[in-house]
């Protein structure tokens, strides 16, 4: 019996693996998009910028790497009879919560503070409107609403498969909707008004899109160039600064 065959060695052996592939696709999805930005909108010689993109890239397959490591530990442990044993759900919050307690709630300065945020910040839109999916499963399958269809009064369970997956197909995209409506207006709200508060890579990309008024040009040519990037509006947002602080 080999290492890899060995059921003992296994706890070890998953968590080893995870943390390879966290280091592997961190890696691939950093550095193309580390690589983008730098060669597209920053200036400077080239080879500080290719250094910026590795570093990024290691330290984006770091926390992946890491956090995979620790949960799938953490998971193993608390799993064990003695422990928590049978309770599953209860066993993958916790440590989930441990690892990013660890990893990306910043507490320990051994971790990218900007990519951490990102990719919290990124699992926090999708665990939102998961959510949102979820809550609407349960009130539907508990509460049986009924619907109007035709001169009829339906309940929900009385509903055909594809009646019910064309409701909640509905239900989703009006969520989506309001979702985004209000995110968006928020975003630009807060982009003009406390931009400080926003995350700096968010702040920098509004700045170059948005911020167009500050820019001038004399010829086409000048119009038409790529700016290497945006310029942010210092004048008033210094002066509000300043009055909130």
């Amino acid at each position: 019996m080999t290492v890899l065959d060995n059921p003992l060695y296994r706890p070890l052996l998953e968590a080893l693996r995870s943390a390879r592939n966290g280091v592997v696709y961190g890696g691939k999805l950093r550095f193309s998009h580390a690589l983008v930005i730098n060669l597209l909108y920053r200036s400077g010689p080239l080879k500080p910028r290719l250094t910026q993109v590795l570093q990024a890239t290691k330290s984006h397959a770091e926390v992946l790497a890491a956090f995979a490591t620790i949960y799938q530990l953490a998971v193993k442990v608390l799993s064990h009879d003695q422990v928590l044993g049978g309770s599953k759900g209860l066993v993958k919050f916790l440590a989930g919560s441990f690892g990013a307690w660890i990893v990306y709630s910043q507490h320990f300065p051994y971790f990218h503070p900007g990519i951490t945020h990102q990719i919290t910040l990124y699992c926090f839109s999708r665990v939102l409107l998961a959510s949102g999916k979820i809550a609407l499963d349960k009130y539907l399958h508990c509460a049986q609403p009924t619907f109007t269809i035709g001169a009829d009064k339906v309940a929900f369970r009385d509903l055909t498969d594809h009646q019910q997956k064309k409701l909640k197909h509905g239900i989703y995209n009006s969520s989506w909707k309001y979702f985004a409506v209000a995110t968006w207006g928020l975003v630009m709200l807060f982009y003009d008004t406390h931009p400080q508060y926003l995350q700096s890579s968010l702040r920098h990309s509004m700045a170059y899109i948005y911020d167009v008024e500050m820019e001038s040009w004399s010829t086409w040519r000048e119009f038409l160039r790529v700016s290497k990037r945006g310029k942010e509006r210092k004048g008033k947002r210094d002066v509000r600064r300043k009055c909130i602080m």
